[in-house]
């Protein structure tokens, strides 16, 4: 019989994993382009989406700030290039605030960490996203004392799938990255990712439909399709 992962620390992604990342991106692209470019409302996402491709890899490489992150996509997904810095400031920030507004937790979220700290399970989030976003995120979604710390790409200055992002928030627990494992939706940021760094990792495939699945031949401990099968791949060492 294959055993579950045994770890003291259970680390999170939280876009698409914990919560709906679709939902609240599609929803505040179109508010903005309803305030900044009505005519482009339609299109709206696709804009948006391809600004986030074409700057945010730079941010995660630290080639840009966050702020020269912000300010990039804002204009690029307008397509406005005479927006001075303030003004795609301004834009970004209603992004955001429209961003917040409509940001949902998966059906399964609050279950499974519930049963977790009630498991007595230590629970930590780290993430790709810029550190301002995620932490305002993870307020409103009401997260935030479940966790003992939230280890965003920015402030840890490198992004996964790079183990030292994981390690550091191993040391921020006090513990061996053999001693914690890690959940996240993404095949090489978050479970190939945290494998090569040492820790057992948990694939959340969400659009799979299937029972949990031990899968060391893709360089992940284990692959599961909802949160409430997590219980099946980790035990509390």
């Amino acid at each position: 019989m294959i055993k579950p992962i045994q770890a003291k620390m259970l680390m999170f992604d939280l876009d698409d994993t914990l919560v709906d990342d679709g939902v609240a991106t599609e929803t505040a692209a179109k508010a903005l382009f309803s305030k900044y470019q009505p005519q482009q409302t339609n299109d709206a996402l696709s804009h948006w989406k391809r600004a986030l491709k074409l700057h945010y890899p730079a941010f995660l490489q630290g080639k840009l700030s966050a702020a020269e992150m912000r300010q990039a996509r804002a204009r690029e997904a307008l397509q406005d290039n005479s927006l001075s810095d303030e003004e795609a400031e301004q834009a970004f920030e209603y992004f955001m605030q429209q961003y917040i507004a409509a940001t949902v937790l998966y059906g399964d979220t609050l279950d499974c960490l519930n049963k977790l700290k009630q498991q007595g399970w230590r629970l930590a989030l780290v993430s790709n996203g810029p550190e301002d976003m995620q932490q305002r995120k993870v307020r409103a979604a009401g997260l935030l004392d479940y966790f003992e710390f939230v280890l965003t790409a920015e402030a840890a200055g490198v992004a996964k799938p790079k183990p030292s992002i994981f390690q550091q928030a191993a040391k921020l627990a006090k513990l061996s990255v053999e001693q914690c494992a890690y959940v996240g939706d993404n095949l090489v940021n978050d479970a190939q990712g945290a494998n090569a760094a040492g820790m057992g990792s948990v694939w959340l495939q969400r659009d799979a439909s299937s029972e949990p699945e031990h899968q060391p031949m893709d360089e992940v401990n284990w692959k599961i399709a909802s949160l409430n099968q997590l219980h099946q791949c980790v035990c509390l060492a």
